[in-house]
């Protein structure tokens, strides 16, 4: 995200946010979004991001793991799960920076 899109956002809930996500991928994220997208715009935009990530990686996942018995999701299961907490670890670090973090192949699914 470039600096006009990034604006002035709450980073302790945003870092929460990713931390979540670690433990619920989905829920969580998109639990903060719709309790907090109305209180600030910027803090609404950040959260967004988080749920997108992680319903996004939810959906990669699923489908690499489904695909396990033609053993092509017996390789990228394991390695979209390792990506998924390595781009929650940055994204927390990046939202403690006061950064709006929107990891790889993240859709824009919630808009």
């Amino acid at each position: 995200m470039n600096s006009e899109e990034k604006g002035v956002f709450d980073k302790s809930i945003v870092m929460v946010s990713f931390l979540v996500a670690a433990f619920t991928a989905v829920i969580g994220p998109i639990i903060l979004w719709v309790l907090k997208k109305d209180e600030d715009k910027a803090t609404g935009e950040a959260l967004r991001v988080v749920a997108n990530f992680g319903l996004s990686y939810t959906i990669y996942m699923f489908v690499a793991w489904l695909t396990s018995f033609i053993l092509i999701g017996l390789i990228l299961g394991p390695i979209l799960t390792i990506a998924f907490y390595v781009f929650i670890v940055i994204g927390a670090i990046k939202a403690n920076e006061g950064e709006i973090y929107k990891p790889p192949f993240t859709l824009d699914i919630i808009k």
